[in-house]
C-alpha cells in the first residue's frame, strides 16, 4: 500500500505546482496585455485585461505564492486598475484612504501618486473658492506621497506644480478662470484620441490663430520615381531677361 501512496501523493504535487505555474503564467499574460492596451490609450480594454488577470490569480490560491521576479502580480494589478480608472476620469473612486488620525492608510509609492493625480483633476470643476480649498488638500497629498517614497521624482515636481497653480489661482481675478477653461476646451482638436490629455501628455495641433495655408507640404519622391525624373529638383539654367 505505501508504494502505492507515495506516488500518488507526488503525482497530486506535480499537478498542483503544474496549475500553480500554469495560472500565473495566464496572469502574467493577462497583466502584460492591459500595459499593452493602456499605452495604445485603449483604458477600457486595459481595465478588462486586468480583471481577467485578477480571475486568473484567484483560481488557484497557491499560485500567489509563487515566487515572482520584478514586480508583485497583486500590486500590479492595483496600480493598473487605478492608473485605468484615471484616465478614465472616475475620480471619485480614487479618492486617498486615511486612518482616524488623518494618516493615509495605503502605502504603496505609486498607486498613492495616481490617487494624488485624481484628487487634483478632481479640484479643477467646480468654482474659483471650491477649487482653492480642493487644491490645498491636493498639495497635502503630494506632500505625504513624499513622505512614503522621498525619491518620487514625478511627485516633488508635482507638488510644485500644485502649490504654484494654487497660488496663482489665488491671485486670478474671477473672469480669467472661465476665459482659461474656454482655452482647455477649444484645445481638443478631436479625432480618435480621447479627449482631453492621456498618459502620453497633451494632444498636438496647429498653432491659434496661424493660417495654415502658408505652410506647404513637401513629400519626398519614391526611389523608381527619382530614377524616371533624375533632374528633379535641380531647376534649369536661368534665363536672364532684357
Amino acid at each position: 500500500m505505501k508504494s502505492v501512496v507515495g506516488p500518488f501523493v507526488i503525482a497530486v504535487l506535480i499537478v498542483v505546482v503544474g496549475a500553480a505555474f500554469y495560472t500565473a503564467g495566464r496572469t502574467e499574460t493577462r497583466l502584460a496585455d492591459a500595459h499593452k492596451r493602456l499605452a495604445m490609450l485603449q483604458y477600457q480594454a486595459a481595465a478588462d485585461a486586468t480583471t481577467e488577470a485578477e480571475q486568473n490569480a484567484g483560481v488557484l490560491d497557491v499560485a500567489k505564492r509563487l515566487p515572482m521576479a520584478g514586480v508583485d502580480p497583486a500590486t500590479d494589478e492595483r496600480e493598473l486598475r487605478a492608473t485605468t480608472e484615471y484616465w478614465q476620469a472616475s475620480y471619485a473612486t480614487l479618492t486617498p484612504q486615511r486612518d482616524a488620525g488623518g494618516m493615509l492608510i495605503e502605502k504603496d509609492p505609486e498607486l498613492l501618486f495616481v490617487t494624488a493625480n485624481a484628487a487634483f483633476r478632481a479640484s479643477q470643476t467646480g468654482d474659483r473658492a471650491d477649487s482653492l480649498r480642493r487644491l490645498d488638500s491636493v498639495v497635502k497629498t503630494y506632500a505625504d506621497v513624499l513622505k512614503n517614497s522621498p525619491g518620487h521624482v514625478n511627485a516633488a515636481y508635482n507638488y510644485e506644480f500644485a502649490v504654484r497653480m494654487r497660488d496663482g489661482l489665488g491671485k486670478q481675478r474671477p473672469g480669467a478662470a472661465k476665459a482659461a477653461a474656454a482655452r482647455a476646451a477649444a484645445d481638443d482638436t478631436g479625432g480618435d484620441l480621447p479627449a482631453g490629455p492621456t498618459l502620453h501628455g497633451k494632444p498636438g495641433g496647429p498653432p491659434p490663430q496661424v493660417n495654415m495655408n502658408q505652410f506647404k507640404i513637401v513629400i519626398p519622391k519614391r526611389g523608381e520615381e527619382r530614377n524616371d525624373a533624375p533632374d528633379a529638383g535641380k531647376g534649369g539654367t536661368k534665363v536672364r531677361k532684357g
